[in-house]
């Protein structure tokens, strides 16, 4: 139980300290409780974006640099590229391109519908 309340203690006391560093570098210290809220939530949301960012774009810009060293390197396509789309793709491409095949089934049916509406009230 003593090694617990250790360990915990230790933590905390380590928490507390990299807060600290945080607020003595970033010059937080002497904000307002306002300013560190907004600071800190932009903060937070850069990090956020960028995060994202390269979560879901590098790693088509690393098959894209890999394709062109490659290509610089024997001359030809690489034939693993049409293997990596699959494999390796930004994680909202397939529900991208299965939604944009809906909204392509959708607007054919209703050009079809109009077409064949317009056709009816001409008769």
């Amino acid at each position: 139980m003593a090694f617990l309340l250790w360990v915990l203690t230790s933590l905390v006391r380590w928490v507390r300290l990299k807060i600290y560093q945080y607020e003595v570098t970033f010059a937080i210290y002497m904000l307002t409780p306002t300013e560190k809220f907004i600071f800190n939530s932009l903060l937070l949301t850069l990090i956020t974006m960028i995060a994202t960012g390269i979560y879901i774009y590098l790693p088509d810009h690393l098959r894209a640099i890999y394709g062109h060293l490659y290509y610089y390197w024997v001359g030809e396509r690489p034939f693993i590229s049409t293997r990596l789309t699959s494999s390796m793709g930004s994680v909202f491409g397939d529900a991208a391109t299965q939604t944009l095949g809906v909204v392509l089934e959708t607007s054919k049916t209703a050009a079809a519908a109009a077409t064949t509406t317009h056709h009816l009230a001409e008769l």
